[in-house]
């Protein structure tokens, strides 16, 4: 069993998976949304609509994970997408 020292210099307690605030986002029939090489991860639930994110078709009640620096987009179907948009960082405390 791992235990942390009590000099607090010592060691470090990195907390993964601390989400910012959640986004309500809609891209209208045929829009892409990018997102480029980031410092966190990014979670997607879809609400409506359909859309592709990393080559995968997604629907309403969908969800897609992508990790930390990887590239990708948010590509609407043809009725237009909403879908809630979580960016989680890992953080050392």
């Amino acid at each position: 069993m791992q235990t942390l020292s009590t000099d607090l210099g010592v060691d470090t307690l990195t907390i993964t998976h601390v989400p910012s605030a959640p986004e309500l986002l809609h891209a209208d029939a045929g829009a892409e949304l990018r997102w480029d090489d980031r410092d966190s991860d990014h979670e997607i639930t879809i609400v409506s609509g359909t859309c592709r994110v990393l080559g995968r078709r997604l629907q309403a009640g969908s969800y897609a994970y992508i990790p930390a620096g990887m590239a990708h987009s948010v590509k609407a179907g043809a009725w237009g997408c909403t879908f809630f948009s979580v960016a989680s960082a890992t953080t050392a405390v």
